[in-house]
This record gives structure tokens, C-alpha cells and sequence, in this order.
């Protein structure tokens, strides 16, 4: 865990420093960005958004007790959404553009646009006319074409959206021009909330016309199921009277005269009985009741009293024979057989009465039969009857329910509201939405900045370079012997720029002579025993401070004290002379070498240091096999005998083999490595070389660098410190 977290600390550190190093670099791009950004957004032409508020009103005024045709808004979020679209439609913004004449605006008709040079280099222009020059267009179509476009740039102008969860609408419009927008939203709102009305118009005018239309249809159906019902009846003798058929009510009226037919025949019948039975048995008739309730009978029977109370009268006076009595007597017989005759009429009339009545009920009996067969019959035909009553009714209740509603939608069309309003009219906007300057100046700087941290980070993945000592020891698997720093730009007295070795003569103590100092201790620690006395020096390439380093180094050495003698041994390009500021020799290396000069008279001294050198006066054939002849160990043999160091200046490893052939003879061999410049392939290939040829070497140092961006990797070696503590060294 605390590896993985020092990893993660390292490169954090790593990318701190790489933005660090490269600080110029994002600041550059980021401020280059920026203001191409900038100066982009300040020639785009301003556009003006204006807002219109909308709300969908579930909560309809329902002005009459009846269902709207079309009812009122649902209360979900799946509805809303859906008037969101509708009011998105093209169909309302065709209601738009027409409404406001918009196809003739140049804003949005692209035809009316002035051409441009622009608009001839947009390829979607040219195809178009490409294509359009092929095709034959009606003037219809190429209007209805131009219409299209127009109804194109007005729906990519608007933005609706719902806002938040209410019930609120939000009818965005942008134009170039404030008023327009303003106009444009306000145009938007009121068409949607007119189409809505015109489609509850509409509805419940379709309703109207088809209910009408049905009402007709259904009305016949009506009249045609009632006929046939009464039909049916009176051709089955169904017809009724309160409720119930004329056969049924005459089933219950005969029911009742038989039932009291039955009781008077049963009554006269008993009468009848008991006459007879009084008459059978001797006994008085006279106790029947109809003769006790006989007015004749009465009457007799007053004459009666009347006529024994006479007698009684007379009896006192007269004896029965007397003729009174006796006719009175005579009278009475009279009345007697009055009587009895009467009381014999009555009798046969109770009888007559009974077998009446007997008749009448066998009557009405036969009757109630045949009403019953007939009931019979007519019950069969009112099971169809029913079912053509309720046929009827059905068709009678549909009828009405049409009649009804018709009633209800053609009162309801005057009545019609619309589901939405709108709350808040577009006003025209002060400040453009677009573009925003603050915020995309903002958010440029912020991309503006990432892009330059980017190129920071790939750059810096892409520098091939050796920034420090530990990358140089990491790279080349060679000890990192000293960095040397770059000096100040300054003047010599020739008014010339100052070279690094006479910048050593004059600042002895400065950071650069100091790294040389560090060089040599570092070149006698390498070998306690035995200090190398013949130093090569050498790099992968060209260009890398081989021969400054060099001629330094044997300058530090020589004004140290020590006898030093410095050899430009790259017959190829030498440059010694030059960097000693002398004219080219005539006798060289090259003729020591051929035995055309002594030893003594091609060595040449340095005066400001006491250094000597041999320079090169004229190249030869072959450099690898002149430097490795026996004549130039000879030489070197001379040259350890007579000086405490030989320095040799050689050619770079890669592009030649020289430098190859004379480590194997040399000391020790010091591989130098350009700070930032030299590509690590290189510098590792070129150690390989001198390995393969068995040299011995010493170390590698970095040359030329930089130390206050040096710094900026981190801890890099001594030269880290020579710019952090500059104060230290004399400049």
C-alpha cells in the first residue's frame, strides 16, 4: 500500500513538474485559444431569445351538467409532454410562418440572403443547386420547397420545454432581432392555445353533424318498430285497456260473473229444496221466506185478519148461519185459496228461478272456456309481441340518448374553452442570449487551458531528451558524473560573446568552472590507484559541447597547475583552434602522425591558460586507421610521459567510427550527452558502440544545461543546486 501510494505521489510530483517546465506553453495556448475564441464570438452576430409562459389548466369550468365532446386535460406528466410536442409541431409553426408572412423575412428564407462568397464555398449550396438544376420543379413545389426550409429555421429557432414538473410551458424563440422574437413567441402561444379551441370546434362539430345525420336513421328505426308493434296487436287481438289485454280483462270479468252466477243458483237452489222439502213433509210453505216477504200474500193475509175480526164482531150478534157470517165464511175460503195460489206461484217461481240460474252459470261457463282457449292463443302471440316491444324500446332509448346529447353538444359548442393560456406574454429581451460572452469566455479559457495542459503533457511525452543525472545514469546504465551549466551571455574584450572556456579564465569560481573542478575529482575517484592521464571525450552526435567541454576541461585542468595537453582528434571537422580563437595551423596532428613534423613542432600553447595543444592542419584518407596506427600510441606514449593529462577531442560515435578506435586506446572515456537535446536512442546506441569496442568508461556527463529549468524536474545532480544556490558561485 505504501509503494502504491509513493507511485502515485511520484507521479503526481512528475506531472506537476512537466506542467511546471511547460507553464509557457499552456499559457500560450491558452491565451492563443482564447482570443481566437474571443475574437470569433465578437464578430458573430447577437441573437435574442424572448419568452413566452403557458399553462395547461386542468381544472375546466364546466358551465352545463354534461360530458365535454372533448374533455378536459388530464392532470399527468404524459399529457403535458404531449402538448409540449404538439406545440413543437410543424403544423403550428406552418400556422406561424403563414400567419406572419415569415417566408418573406431573409432571416429565414435563405433565398432572400444576399450572396456571398460564403455561400458559394458551402457545399451544401452548390449540391443543392446541383440538384435542383437537374430536377424540373413545378413553381408549386419549389414554393412548397421554400416553404419547408422556412418552417426548418423556424423550428430550429424555437426551444419549447416543460418547466419542471408543473404545468408551465416555457415558448422560447431567438432572432437577430429582439422585437421579432418577442413577436415570434407571443405568435407561438397564441396559435396553440387558438388550435386548441379550433380543435374543440371542430370536434364537437363533427359530433353534431353526425349525430344529426344519425338521429334521422334512428327516428325511422323508432317509428318503423312501433308500427309493427301495434301491427302485430291488432292483428292478434292483443289490444289492451288499463294496463292489460280486452281477452284478459274479459277472463276476469267472466270469472266474477260465474263465480257469483254460481252463488245465486246455489242460493235459488236451496230455496227451491227447502220448499220442497217443507211441501214433501206437510208443513206450512207459507214459512218460505220469499212468501213470508210476498206483498200479496200479505195483503191476503190483512183481508184475512180483517175479515176474522168482522166475523168475531158478527159472531156476537149472529150464529154461524148467518148469511154475514156465511159470507163471510165464504170470503175467507176466497182468500185462502188466494193464498195457496200465490203460494204455488211462488214455489214454481223459486224453481223456474233455479233452473235460471243453473242455466246461467253452464253459460257463462262455456264461455270462460272458449275465453281461456283464447287466452291460450293469445299467449303464444305475445311472446312475439314482447319481443317486438322491446325491440322497440331499445330503438326508442337509443333514439333519445342521440336526442339528448345532439342537444347537449349543440348548446356545449358555444361554450368551448381552451385547456391552456397564456400567463406571461414575451417582452423583448435587453441582453442577447447568444452568444454569451462572459460565459463563453469561461468556458474557452477552462478548454483553452486543458488543450494547453494536453500539448503540455504530450510534449512532454514526446521530449526524447536527458533532462537530469538520474535519467542520464537510468538511460545509459553510466554513472552521471557532473552537469555542466550554460553561462551567462556576456561580452569578452574583442567584443565578441564570451565561449564557455574563456568564461572559465574569467570567472573562476562561477558555477560552470566549478562543475568542471568536479569533473576532474570525479575522473581521479574513478581510478584511486591508478588516475587516467589520457581522457577522451566524445558524444552521439554532432553539436553537443563535445570540443567546449573538452577545451574547458583541459583549461581547468591547466590553470590548476597541471600539464596538460589537449589533442583535436576529429580529422573529420576540427574545431580546437577555432574555439581557441587561433588561425589554422600548417603543421598538424596528421603531420606528426606521417612523420613530416616532430612532436615538438606541431604542439602549440594556449597562452591565457599555459595550455598546450595539437590541432589539426589537414585531413587524411582514412581517419579510422591513422588514429588507430601505432605512430598515435606512439604519441600518446610521448604525451603521458611529458604532461599529467592528455585530453583528446574526438569525433561523435555515431556518424563515424574514429572515437571508437581511440577509446580503446585512452584511459578513460567520457561520454558527453547534451541536456534536452540529445535523443536517448541516440545517446544509448552510441554507448553501446563504445562497449562493443571494449572502452572504458568513465561516466557521462550533461552539458549545456540549463539549471533554473533543470530545477524544474526535481533534483537532477549538482548542477540542481548550482542555480538554487547561485549566491555560492561567482558569476
Amino acid at each position: 500500500m505504501s509503494l502504491n501510494r509513493q507511485m502515485i505521489e511520484f507521479d503526481l510530483l512528475e506531472i506537476a513538474r512537466a506542467l511546471r517546465r511547460r507553464v509557457k506553453v499552456i499559457a500560450g495556448i491558452a491565451a492563443g485559444l482564447t482570443a481566437i475564441v474571443m475574437i470569433t464570438v465578437f464578430q458573430m452576430t447577437p441573437r435574442y431569445t424572448a419568452h413566452a409562459l403557458v399553462l395547461l389548466d386542468p381544472e375546466r369550468t364546466q358551465v352545463v351538467d354534461f360530458t365535454a365532446v372533448m374533455s378536459g386535460l388530464p392532470a399527468d406528466s404524459a399529457t403535458t409532454d404531449s402538448h409540449v410536442e404538439v406545440m413543437s409541431s410543424r403544423s403550428i409553426a406552418r400556422r406561424v410562418v403563414e400567419k406572419l408572412n415569415l417566408i418573406e423575412d431573409e432571416e429565414f428564407n435563405a433565398e432572400l440572403a444576399k450572396t456571398s462568397l460564403l455561400s458559394w464555398l458551402d457545399p451544401r449550396e452548390w449540391m443543392a443547386s446541383l440538384f435542383e438544376a437537374d430536377a424540373e420543379l413545378t413553381p408549386e413545389r419549389r414554393q412548397e420547397m421554400a416553404m419547408d426550409a422556412v418552417i426548418d429555421s423556424f423550428v430550429d429557432a424555437e426551444r419549447i420545454r416543460r418547466r419542471g414538473m408543473t404545468y408551465i410551458i416555457d415558448v422560447n424563440f431567438t432572432s437577430r432581432d429582439p422585437l421579432k422574437a418577442a413577436k415570434i413567441a407571443n405568435a407561438i402561444a397564441e396559435t396553440y392555445v387558438l388550435d386548441q379551441l379550433e380543435a374543440k370546434f371542430n370536434a364537437t362539430r363533427q359530433a353534431n353533424e353526425w349525430l344529426s345525420q344519425r338521429l334521422e336513421g334512428l327516428r325511422q328505426q323508432v317509428s318503423d318498430s312501433e308500427r309493427a308493434v301495434e301491427l302485430y296487436r291488432t292483428q292478434n287481438g292483443l289490444q289492451s285497456s288499463r294496463g292489460s289485454t280486452i281477452t284478459e280483462q274479459q277472463l276476469s270479468e267472466l270469472n266474477a260473473q260465474l263465480i257469483l252466477a254460481r252463488a245465486d243458483r246455489a242460493e235459488k237452489q236451496a230455496k227451491y229444496s227447502r220448499a220442497r222439502q217443507i211441501l214433501g213433509s206437510g208443513g206450512s210453505i207459507e214459512s218460505v221466506v220469499d212468501v213470508l216477504q210476498s206483498k200479496t200474500i200479505s195483503d191476503l193475509r190483512q183481508q184475512q185478519a180483517e175479515l176474522a175480526s168482522k166475523k168475531a164482531d158478527l159472531s156476537t150478534k149472529y150464529g154461524p148461519r148467518h148469511p154475514a157470517i156465511v159470507n163471510i165464511e165464504a170470503q175467507r175460503r176466497d182468500l185462502q185459496a188466494q193464498i195457496s195460489a200465490e203460494v204455488r206461484r211462488i214455489v214454481d217461481s223459486i224453481a223456474n228461478e233455479a233452473a235460471i240460474a243453473d242455466t246461467r252459470v253452464k253459460a257463462l261457463e262455456s264461455s270462460l272456456k272458449e275465453l281461456q282457449d283464447t287466452q291460450g292463443q293469445h299467449g303464444q302471440a305475445e311472446v312475439k309481441l314482447r319481443e317486438l316491444e322491446r325491440e322497440a324500446a331499445a330503438n326508442k332509448a337509443v333514439y333519445e340518448s342521440f336526442l339528448n346529447r345532439f342537444k347537449e353538444t349543440s348548446q356545449q359548442q358555444d361554450l368551448q374553452t381552451a385547456d391552456a393560456r397564456v400567463i406571461s406574454e414575451a417582452v423583448p429581451p435587453v441582453a442577447p442570449s447568444f452568444p454569451q460572452k462572459g460565459i463563453v469566455f469561461g468556458i474557452s479559457a477552462v478548454i483553452s487551458l486543458i488543450a494547453g495542459v494536453g500539448v503540455a503533457l504530450l510534449l512532454e511525452r514526446l521530449d526524447n531528451g536527458v533532462q537530469t543525472g538520474s535519467q542520464l545514469e537510468e538511460i545509459l546504465s553510466l554513472p552521471h558524473l557532473v552537469s555542466v551549466p550554460v553561462i551567462p551571455a556576456e561580452t569578452g574584450e574583442n567584443g565578441k560573446p564570451m565561449l564557455p572556456h574563456e568564461y572559465l579564465l574569467r570567472k573562476p569560481l562561477s558555477a560552470y568552472a566549478e562543475a568542471l573542478r568536479s569533473l576532474r575529482s570525479a575522473l581521479s575517484l574513478s581510478s584511486v590507484d591508478n588516475p587516467p592521464k589520457v581522457v577522451l571525450f566524445t558524444s552521439a552526435l554532432p553539436n553537443e559541447g563535445k570540443t567546449t567541454t573538452a577545451v574547458s576541461f583541459a583549461r581547468a585542468a591547466a590553470q590548476s597547475g597541471q600539464r596538460v595537453l589537449l589533442v583535436d582528434c576529429d580529422l573529420r571537422h576540427p574545431s580546437v583552434h577555432r574555439a581557441l580563437r587561433m588561425k589554422q595551423p600548417k603543421e598538424g596532428l596528421v603531420e606528426c602522425l606521417a612523420g613530416r613534423a616532430g612532436f615538438g613542432d606541431v604542439v602549440v600553447k594556449d597562452a591565457p591558460s599555459g595550455l598546450d595543444f595539437i590541432p589539426v592542419a589537414s585531413g587524411a584518407a582514412n581517419p579510422p586507421d591513422v588514429l588507430g596506427s601505432a605512430q598515435m600510441r606512439r604519441i600518446l606514449r610521448e604525451a603521458r610521459e611529458a604532461y599529467d593529462l592528455v585530453v583528446l577531442d574526438t569525433a561523435p560515435v555515431l556518424p563515424v567510427s574514429d572515437s571508437r578506435v581511440l577509446a580503446q586506446i585512452a584511459d578513460k572515456t567520457i561520454f558527453v550527452v547534451r541536456w534536452n537535446e540529445t535523443p536517448r536512442e541516440a545517446a544509448s546506441g552510441a554507448v553501446k558502440e563504445l562497449r562493443a569496442f571494449d572502452a572504458d568508461i568513465a561516466g557521462a556527463i550533461l552539458t549545456v544545461v540549463d539549471t533554473a529549468r533543470q530545477a524544474q524536474y526535481g533534483y537532477g545532480g549538482a548542477g540542481y543546486y548550482y542555480g538554487r544556490y547561485s549566491r555560492y558561485y561567482s558569476n
